[in-house]
C-alpha cells in the first residue's frame, strides 16, 4: 500500500463504498444510472467516426467461428456450449474457480462484432443475449460488480456492440428495429455506468479502456456531451501516465502494450482529440515492433500470450526495427538480424502503484533460430490464484540465472507484489569487435545475492550467454524453456533441429544437462511441451 498514491487510496475507498451502496440498494442506483443514461444522447451506428472504429475493433476480434445465435463460444481457448443466446449462464465459474476472467470476456460480446458484421440474424440473437445478460446479472448478486459489471468489462462491451452496430449498417443490416433499439439502449446505459464508476482506484490501462469508451460513444454523437467534457484532460493524463519516453508500456506486458496501442488508435479515431495523441502513438509503434520475434509477434514477458487480438505485424512494420533496438526506460532489448532474434528483460517489473502483470523474469531471454521460436517464456496458464498462477510469475520458471531459494519478488494472489527490485541494463562495456550484438544486464535482489548476464549475437552463427552471481547461498543456475516444436537429435552436445535449422548447446564454463520436460503455455491456459 505505501506504493499507492493519495488518489488510489481516496478512489479504494470510494470505489469499495460505492460498491457496498450499489450492493445495498439495487434499484436505487440502478435508477441513477438511468437518470444519467436518459441525459445523454442515442449515439448514431452510422457516424464516420464510428465507421473508422468499428474497421479496428473488427481487425482485433478477426472472423471468430463463434455461433452467436446458437450459444456456443471460444473463452480464452475454451469452448463452451449453452444452446441459444437466451441460456448463457452468465454466472458460471467456467472451470475458473474465483477468478472472474472468462466471466468478464464473455460479458465483453466480443462475438457479436464479426456476427453483426456478417448482416445475418445476429442483430436479434444479440439484443436476446443483452436482456438475458441483465435479467441474470442484477446489482444485488455477489461477484456481480468485479465481472459482468465491472467498469472494464463494461468499457469492452460498449466498445464492440457499438463498433458491431456500425459493421452491421455498413453491411446494408437492418436499421430502426425493436432490436437495434435495445443495444442502442443498453450502450447508453453503459456509457453512463462507466461515466459514473471510472477506475480511478487502478489506473493504467484500466482507465484507458474506460476513456476509450466514453470516447467511442461520443464518436457517435454530434458534439461532446458536457458530462464527458472532462476526456481532453483525462486523455493526456492517461498518455503521460502509460507511455513511457522510449514508447514502452508502464505495465511492461508486450501484449498488454499491444492491446493500449489499440486503443489510443481507437481514440485518435474518434476525432476527439485531433493531433494529441499522434506522437505517443508513433513512439508505441516504434517500441512494440522491438519487442518482436522474427515471426511477427510479441515475446511474452510479463503478463502476455499469443492470440489477443492481431500479431503485432499486422499493426506495426517489423522489418524497420534495428539490429540493436534498445528501449531503455521500458527496460527491453532485441537484437536481430535476418530471422536470428534475442529478447532481453533488464527493467523494472511494472509501475510500483499497480505491478499487477508482474513476473521476476529479470535477465531472462527468449530467442528464434531461422525464424522459429527456440528458447520460450513460460507464458500465462490461469489468473486464477494458486500454485500454477505463482509458478508461473516466479524466477525459477523463466530464463534467467538464478540462485536455488531466492526470489526477487515477494509474489502472492493473482496480481499482487510486496517486496520488489529491478534490474538494470549495462551499457558501458568496452566489446566494440567481440561480438556484432550485444547486451547485458545485473540486478541486486535484495537479499544478498546480485546476479548479471551477457548476450552477444552472431546472427546465423552462434548466440552466447555469460552468467555471474556474487557469492551467496543456494546453486546458482540458469535454465532455458526449449519450445516443443524442436526436436532433440543430439546428446554430446545437445542439439536440436527444426527443419534446415539446427542448434547445439555446449557449455564453456560449468556443467550443461538436460534436466527434463516442462510446460508452458504461449496461449492462455492452453498447456504445451
Amino acid at each position: 500500500t505505501r506504493h499507492l498514491s493519495a488518489e488510489q487510496f481516496v478512489f479504494q475507498l470510494e470505489r469499495r463504498t460505492r460498491r457496498r451502496l450499489i450492493r445495498s440498494f439495487p434499484d436505487i442506483a440502478r435508477r441513477h444510472i438511468e437518470r444519467r443514461a436518459t441525459a445523454l444522447p442515442m449515439p448514431d451506428p452510422d457516424a464516420a467516426p464510428l465507421r473508422a472504429i468499428a474497421k479496428t475493433v473488427a481487425m482485433f476480434h478477426g472472423k471468430t467461428a463463434d455461433d452467436l445465435e446458437a450459444g456456443r463460444f471460444t473463452l480464452m481457448n475454451r469452448a463452451f456450449d449453452f444452446g441459444a443466446p437466451d441460456k448463457v449462464d452468465w454466472r458460471g465459474d467456467f472451470g475458473d474457480g474465483s477468478n472472474p476472467l472468462r466471466r468478464m470476456t464473455l460479458s465483453y460480446l466480443g462475438a457479436a462484432v464479426p456476427a453483426l458484421a456478417s448482416g445475418s440474424g445476429a442483430l436479434d440473437a444479440t439484443a436476446v443475449m443483452l436482456a438475458s445478460l441483465e435479467r441474470d446479472n442484477q446489482w444485488h448478486i455477489p461477484g456481480v460488480l468485479r465481472d459482468v459489471w465491472n467498469p472494464y468489462a463494461t468499457s469492452h462491451r460498449l466498445i464492440n456492440l457499438l463498433a458491431g452496430l456500425a459493421l452491421h449498417r455498413a453491411a446494408g443490416g437492418s436499421t430502426g428495429s425493436d432490436s437495434e433499439t435495445a443495444i442502442l439502449g443498453h450502450i447508453r446505459f453503459c456509457a453512463a455506468f462507466v461515466r459514473s464508476n471510472l477506475e480511478r482506484d487502478l489506473q493504467f490501462n484500466h482507465l484507458t479502456k474506460n476513456l476509450v469508451a466514453l470516447a467511442v460513444f461520443s464518436a457517435g454523437l454530434p458534439s461532446l456531451p458536457a458530462s464527458f467534457s472532462f476526456l481532453h484532460n483525462a486523455v493526456r493524463r492517461s498518455i503521460h501516465q502509460c507511455v513511457l519516453a522510449d514508447g514502452g508500456h508502464v505495465e511492461r506486458s508486450p501484449m498488454y502494450h499491444k492491446l493500449a496501442l489499440i486503443d489510443f488508435r481507437l481514440l485518435a479515431q474518434s476525432g476527439l482529440f485531433g493531433k494529441a495523441l499522434d506522437e505517443a502513438i508513433a513512439r508505441m509503434e516504434t517500441a512494440l515492433a522491438a519487442m518482436c520475434h522474427s515471426d511477427g509477434d510479441i515475446a511474452l514477458f510479463n503478463d502476455s500470450w499469443l492470440g489477443e487480438g492481431p500479431a503485432a505485424s499486422a499493426l506495426v512494420d517489423i522489418a524497420s526495427v534495428t539490429n540493436t533496438a534498445r528501449l531503455s526506460d521500458t527496460g527491453y532489448i532485441r537484437l536481430g538480424c535476418d530471422r536470428d532474434v534475442v529478447l532481453f528483460d533488464c527493467g523494472a517489473c511494472g509501475p510500483d502503484a499497480t505491478p499487477a502483470h508482474a513476473h521476476a523474469d529479470f535477465l531472462s531471454i527468449e530467442a528464434s533460430v531461422a525464424g522459429k521460436r527456440l528458447i520460450v517464456d513460460p507464458g500465462v496458464p490461469t489468473y486464477t490464484a494458486g500454485s500454477e498462477r505463482s509458478f508461473a510469475r516466479s524466477a525459477a520458471a523463466h530464463n534467467g540465472p538464478i540462485v536455488e531459494g531466492v526470489e526477487p519478488l515477494e509474489l502472492w494472489s493473482s496480481f499482487r507484489v510486496g517486496r520488489r527490485t529491478s534490474a538494470k541494463a549495462i551499457d558501458d562495456l568496452a566489446l566494440d569487435g567481440f561480438s556484432p550484438l550485444w547486451c547485458a544486464g545485473q540486478l541486486d535482489t535484495g537479499m544478498g545475492v546480485s546476479m548479471s548476464r551477457f548476450v552477444g549475437l552472431w546472427p546465423g552463427s552462434g548466440l552466447l550467454i555469460c552468467d555471474s552471481w556474487s557469492a551467496g547461498r543456494g546453486a546458482a543456475t540458469a535454465s532455458f524453456l526449449i519450445a516443443c516444436d524442436w526436436r532433440l537429435t543430439g546428446d554430446e552436445p545437445l542439439t536440436f533441429s527444426m527443419e534446415s535449422a539446427r542448434v547445439c548447446v555446449v557449455s564453456m564454463v560449468g556443467d550443461v544437462q538436460l534436466v527434463g520436460s516442462a510446460r508452458h503455455w504461449r496461449r492462455f491456459g492452453v498447456e504445451q511441451p
